[in-house]
Protein backbone atom coordinates (compact mmCIF):
# COMPACT_ATOMS: atom_id res chain seq x y z
CA UNK A 1 0.00 0.00 0.00
CA UNK A 2 1.21 3.32 -0.69
CA UNK A 3 0.95 6.11 1.95
CA UNK A 4 1.52 9.71 1.74
CA UNK A 5 2.63 11.23 4.51
CA UNK A 6 4.30 14.72 5.59
CA UNK A 7 7.45 12.98 5.77
CA UNK A 8 7.08 11.59 2.28
CA UNK A 9 5.27 8.68 -0.13
CA UNK A 10 5.95 5.35 1.33
CA UNK A 11 5.34 1.58 0.02
CA UNK A 12 4.31 -0.29 3.04
CA UNK A 13 2.55 -3.50 3.35
CA UNK A 14 -0.61 -2.76 5.60
CA UNK A 15 -3.39 -5.79 6.97
CA UNK A 16 -6.35 -5.42 8.06
CA UNK A 17 -7.86 -7.13 11.10
CA UNK A 18 -10.01 -10.18 9.67
CA UNK A 19 -11.84 -11.62 12.43
CA UNK A 20 -15.33 -12.05 12.15
CA UNK A 21 -16.27 -9.38 14.78
CA UNK A 22 -13.40 -7.25 13.11
CA UNK A 23 -14.84 -3.45 11.76
CA UNK A 24 -14.34 -2.71 7.27
CA UNK A 25 -11.08 -2.11 6.76
CA UNK A 26 -11.94 1.43 5.44
CA UNK A 27 -12.94 2.18 9.45
CA UNK A 28 -10.04 0.42 10.95
CA UNK A 29 -7.46 2.56 8.99
CA UNK A 30 -9.80 6.00 9.75
CA UNK A 31 -9.08 4.99 13.04
CA UNK A 32 -5.25 4.76 12.73
CA UNK A 33 -5.37 8.15 11.14
CA UNK A 34 -4.87 7.20 7.90
CA UNK A 35 -7.79 8.40 5.28
CA UNK A 36 -8.00 5.34 2.55
CA UNK A 37 -7.92 6.71 -1.25
CA UNK A 38 -10.89 3.97 -1.69
CA UNK A 39 -13.37 2.31 0.56
CA UNK A 40 -13.54 -0.77 -1.23
CA UNK A 41 -10.02 -2.07 -1.45
CA UNK A 42 -7.66 0.55 -0.75
CA UNK A 43 -4.35 0.33 -2.57
CA UNK A 44 -3.24 4.29 -1.28
CA UNK A 45 -4.14 6.13 1.94
CA UNK A 46 -3.23 9.64 3.01
CA UNK A 47 -2.24 10.26 6.94
CA UNK A 48 -4.40 12.63 8.80
CA UNK A 49 -1.68 15.00 8.99
CA UNK A 50 -0.77 15.29 5.13
CA UNK A 51 -4.27 16.36 4.76
CA UNK A 52 -3.88 18.70 7.28
CA UNK A 53 -1.19 20.67 5.94
CA UNK A 54 -2.17 20.29 2.29
CA UNK A 55 -4.99 22.53 3.73
CA UNK A 56 -2.98 24.56 5.01
CA UNK A 57 -0.33 25.09 2.27
CA UNK A 58 -3.50 25.10 -0.08
CA UNK A 59 -5.14 28.32 1.93
CA UNK A 60 -2.08 30.26 2.44
CA UNK A 61 0.13 29.66 -0.47
CA UNK A 62 -1.97 29.03 -3.36
CA UNK A 63 -0.18 25.48 -3.00
CA UNK A 64 -2.22 23.22 -6.25
CA UNK A 65 -2.46 19.06 -5.51
CA UNK A 66 0.42 18.64 -8.17
CA UNK A 67 2.82 20.83 -6.45
CA UNK A 68 2.14 19.80 -3.25
CA UNK A 69 2.68 16.20 -4.41
CA UNK A 70 5.66 17.18 -6.12
CA UNK A 71 7.22 18.24 -2.97
CA UNK A 72 6.43 15.64 -0.77
CA UNK A 73 8.30 13.20 -3.84
CA UNK A 74 11.01 15.30 -3.59
CA UNK A 75 10.93 15.18 0.09
CA UNK A 76 10.95 11.06 -0.59
CA UNK A 77 14.27 11.01 -2.76
CA UNK A 78 15.67 13.96 -3.49
CA UNK A 79 18.40 12.37 -5.79
CA UNK A 80 15.37 10.20 -7.87
CA UNK A 81 12.46 11.81 -7.43
CA UNK A 82 10.87 10.37 -10.51
CA UNK A 83 11.12 6.45 -8.84
CA UNK A 84 8.48 7.73 -6.25
CA UNK A 85 5.32 6.07 -7.27
CA UNK A 86 2.88 8.77 -9.18
CA UNK A 87 -0.27 8.81 -7.57
CA UNK A 88 -3.05 9.93 -11.15
CA UNK A 89 -5.63 10.89 -8.46
CA UNK A 90 -3.40 14.02 -7.67
CA UNK A 91 -2.58 14.63 -10.87
CA UNK A 92 -5.57 14.47 -12.64
CA UNK A 93 -7.95 16.22 -10.88
CA UNK A 94 -7.40 20.33 -10.38
CA UNK A 95 -9.32 20.14 -7.14
CA UNK A 96 -8.91 17.07 -5.46
CA UNK A 97 -11.77 15.28 -4.37
CA UNK A 98 -10.41 13.73 -1.38
CA UNK A 99 -9.67 17.18 0.46
CA UNK A 100 -13.04 18.53 0.09
CA UNK A 101 -14.16 15.19 1.56
CA UNK A 102 -11.47 16.12 4.46
CA UNK A 103 -12.57 20.10 4.17
CA UNK A 104 -16.32 18.79 4.95
CA UNK A 105 -15.36 16.37 7.16
CA UNK A 106 -12.93 18.59 9.26
CA UNK A 107 -16.08 21.78 9.00
CA UNK A 108 -18.46 19.00 10.22
CA UNK A 109 -16.47 18.18 13.47
CA UNK A 110 -15.80 21.91 14.62
CA UNK A 111 -19.22 22.65 14.28
CA UNK A 112 -20.50 19.95 16.80
CA UNK A 113 -21.55 17.26 14.06
CA UNK A 114 -18.42 14.78 14.63
CA UNK A 115 -20.35 12.12 16.53
CA UNK A 116 -24.26 12.64 15.33
CA UNK A 117 -25.63 10.90 12.75
CA UNK A 118 -27.83 13.72 11.44
CA UNK A 119 -27.14 16.06 8.58
CA UNK A 120 -26.62 19.39 9.93
CA UNK A 121 -29.73 21.44 8.20
CA UNK A 122 -28.87 24.94 6.41
CA UNK A 123 -26.87 27.67 7.88
CA UNK A 124 -25.57 25.00 10.76
CA UNK A 125 -22.02 25.01 9.21
CA UNK A 126 -21.73 28.88 8.61
CA UNK A 127 -19.34 30.59 10.94
CA UNK A 128 -20.67 33.54 13.16
CA UNK A 129 -19.70 36.68 11.57
CA UNK A 130 -19.99 39.43 14.49
CA UNK A 131 -20.06 42.01 11.85
CA UNK A 132 -22.98 40.61 10.36
CA UNK A 133 -26.80 41.92 11.24
CA UNK A 134 -27.67 39.09 13.96
CA UNK A 135 -30.87 40.42 15.76
CA UNK A 136 -30.23 40.38 18.98
CA UNK A 137 -26.88 40.10 19.67
CA UNK A 138 -25.81 43.01 17.53
CA UNK A 139 -28.74 44.54 16.53
CA UNK A 140 -31.89 45.88 18.23
CA UNK A 141 -35.21 45.20 17.06
CA UNK A 142 -38.00 46.07 18.11
CA UNK A 143 -41.54 43.45 17.68
CA UNK A 144 -43.02 45.61 14.92
CA UNK A 145 -39.40 46.09 13.22
CA UNK A 146 -37.72 43.49 10.60
CA UNK A 147 -33.90 44.03 9.37
CA UNK A 148 -35.24 44.99 6.07
CA UNK A 149 -36.16 48.44 7.26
Amino acid sequence: MVIIDKSGVHCLEIRCCDCPNALSPDIQMFRHGFFPASFNRPKTAFTFSVLDDFLLDNLECGTSAMNYYSKLRRMTSSMFPHLVPVILCLLHQPDMILTRHWRQLKTMKWHGFGHRSDIPSTGELALFCPACPQPGINVLVAGDESLDE
